[in-house]
C-alpha cells in the first residue's frame, strides 16, 4: 500500500474515532420517524424478547447512520457469573464476518498486479480435496465467491452455482501469502486495522503467532472479551472451544470498531471505487444466473434496495453486519452464543433437503427475526 494512501486512512481513522469518542450518540435523523423514542425504546424491548427466546446471554447492538453510532444497546451480560453488561469496547469472535476483511486484502493484492481473480488454484498449491484436488478449471474467483464446488447435473464445474464453504475460502490465506510475501494477518494489521486505530479488533488470541503481531498482552487483551456461551440441555453452559484465524474467520472486534470500520467502506477506503463496485455486485455464473454472494458479501435487493451483509456463526459466538447504503444505516450485532445465527441456518422444511441451507441466512437475511426486526423498525 503507498504512503498517500495510508496517510488518507489515518487521517481518516482520526475522524472516525472523534465521531466514535461523541458521547452523547444522539441520532443523526432525529427528527426522522425511525429516530422517534417510542419507535427506539420498541425496538429495543423486541431485541429483548428475541435475545431471551434464543438464550442468548449478552447480545451488543449499534446502529452506525451519518457517519457516527447513531445509537447502542448492550442487552444481558457478557459475563453471566460476574453479570458484565457489554459496552462498545466488548470483543467477541465475528466469524465468519471476517470474510468481508478477507475480500478487502486480497482485492488489494488484486489492484497491485500480484494476484488474478482468474488464477487457477494450482498456481498456488491449493488442494480441496476429493473430486475437486487442484483442478485448473477452479479460480481464485471461484473460493472467493463459493462458487467452486458446482453440482452434479453440471459435473462439478466451478462456477455454475453457490455453495457456501467457509474452508474453502479459507485457502485465500494461500493466495495470500505467495503473492504479498506476507501473512493474512500482517497485511490486516498494516493495511485496516492499524490506519483506522481499531483497538479491539485481533486475531484469534488463540493464534499465538498471529495475536502476536498486535503486540497487546494476551492476558490483559482477555479481560475485554465476551466469555462464550452455548445453550444445550436446556441452560447455557460457557463454551471452551480454540479459535483459529485466517480469512473466513478468527477475528475478534467489538461494535465500536466494526462501526469504524463501517464508515471506512462507507468512503470507499481500501480499495479504489471500481474494485469496490465489484466487491458489491453479485457474481454471475456462465449461464447469467445471479447468486447470493459477491466478493465476500451476500447481496440482495429489497424493495428495490440494495442490502449487503454478512453473518457470522461459531461455536459459542455469532454476528450480523447488515449495510443498507440507501438508508445510510449499518446495523451491527454480536453475540456469545451461536444463536443470532444459528437457528436461522436451519432448513425451514419439515423434511431433509439435499441442502440443509436451502432457506436460511445464506440466501435471505430476512429469514433472521433480529434482522427482520431491524428492517421493520429502521428500513420499511
Amino acid at each position: 500500500m503507498s504512503t498517500n494512501v495510508v496517510l488518507v486512512l489515518i487521517a481518516s481513522s482520526f475522524l472516525f474515532v472523534s465521531c466514535y469518542a461523541d458521547k452523547k450518540l444522539h441520532p443523526v435523523s432525529a427528527r426522522d420517524k425511525v429516530w422517534r423514542s417510542s419507535n427506539v425504546s420498541a425496538f429495543e424491548q423486541k431485541l429483548e424478547q428475541l435475545r431471551k427466546h434464543y438464550h442468548i446471554p449478552s447480545l451488543s447492538v449499534g446502529i452506525v447512520n451519518g457517519r457516527k453510532i447513531a445509537w447502542y444497546k448492550g442487552f444481558g451480560f457478557a459475563d453471566i457469573e460476574h453479570k458484565i453488561v457489554p459496552d462498545t469496547n466488548t470483543v467477541y469472535h465475528v466469524a465468519s464476518v471476517t470474510k468481508t476483511f478477507g475480500s478487502i486484502i486480497l482485492m488489494q493484492l488484486v489492484e497491485e498486479g500480484k494476484v488474478s481473480l482468474n488464477d487457477p488454484i494450482k498456481k498456488y498449491n491449493i488442494n480441496l480435496g476429493g473430486r475437486w484436488q487442484s483442478d485448473p478449471r477452479i479460480k481464485v474467483k471461484h473460493l472467493l465467491t463459493h462458487t467452486a464446488m458446482g453440482r452434479w447435473w453440471n459435473w462439478y464445474n466451478a462456477g455454475f452455482s453457490f455453495r457456501y464453504n467457509g474452508a474453502w475460502y479459507g485457502q485465500l490465506g494461500k493466495v495470500i501469502q505467495q503473492a504479498s510475501g506476507q501473512s493474512f494477518g500482517a497485511l490486516l494489521m498494516k493495511n485496516i486495522i492499524e490506519p483506522l486505530q481499531l483497538k479491539n479488533t485481533v486475531p484469534s488470541l488463540d493464534d499465538t503467532v498471529s495475536f502476536s503481531l498486535t503486540g497487546y498482552d494476551r492476558n490483559a487483551f482477555a479481560k475485554k472479551v465476551a466469555r462464550p456461551y452455548n445453550w444445550q440441555a436446556r441452560h447455557l453452559a460457557p463454551v471452551k472451544y480454540g479459535y483459529g484465524f485466517g480469512p473466513a474467520a478468527g477475528l475478534m472486534s467489538s461494535v465500536g470498531d466494526l462501526a469504524i470500520y463501517s464508515m471506512a467502506i462507507d468512503e470507499q477506503l481500501f480499495l479504489q471505487p471500481a474494485t469496490w463496485e465489484k466487491t458489491f455486485t453479485p457474481f454471475l455464473t456462465p449461464l447469467g444466473a445471479t447468486i447470493p454472494y459477491a466478493l465476500g458479501w451476500f447481496v440482495r435487493y429489497y424493495d428495490g434496495m440494495k442490502v449487503m451483509w454478512h453473518t457470522g456463526w461459531w461455536f459459542g459466538y455469532s454476528a450480523l453486519f447488515v449495510k443498507v447504503p440507501a438508508k445510510d444505516l449499518t446495523l451491527i450485532m454480536l453475540a456469545n452464543s451461536q444463536d443470532l445465527s444459528r437457528p436461522f441456518y436451519l432448513t425451514l422444511y419439515p423434511i431433509p433437503l439435499p441442502d440443509p441451507f436451502a432457506v436460511s441466512l445464506n440466501k435471505d437475511l430476512l429469514v433472521s427475526d433480529f434482522a427482520r426486526t431491524f428492517w421493520e423498525y429502521f428500513v420499511d
